[in-house]
């Protein structure tokens, strides 16, 4: 991991116990002054690109042990747009069988994302 994604997951760490205190020394004084703040509903727009990016690398490296037929099926399907009717004409399969294959690649990309 790059030392930058490990340093700023450290930092998140720190920021997620210091709210935690936050909280506490907040309810400890009247259960009914304050509400504890949602860490899930606090937007972290810098957290979230990095996830995002960690995410995109991660499918970028399950794309590359896909087989080339696979990476050209979801080429076509995504790249380049076309219908699943479309990619069945260029393979000679239904469309039925083009979308099983897509599915159980969509099943096996998603399990390493």
């Amino acid at each position: 991991m790059p030392k930058e994604v490990a340093d700023f997951l450290e930092q998140d760490r720190k920021r997620e116990q210091a709210q935690t205190r936050r909280d506490t020394r907040h309810l400890s004084r009247s259960m009914f002054e304050t509400v504890p703040s949602d860490p899930e509903s606090v937007r972290r727009p810098v957290e979230d690109m990095v996830l995002q990016n960690l995410r995109l690398e991660n499918l970028r490296n399950a794309m590359e042990t896909l087989d080339q037929n696979d990476q050209d099926l979801i080429g076509f399907r995504y790249g380049e747009e076309l219908t699943l009717e479309e990619i069945g004409k260029v393979y000679g399969i239904s469309k039925m069988t083009v979308s099983k294959r897509l599915r159980k690649l969509h099943e096996k990309l998603m399990g390493s994302v």
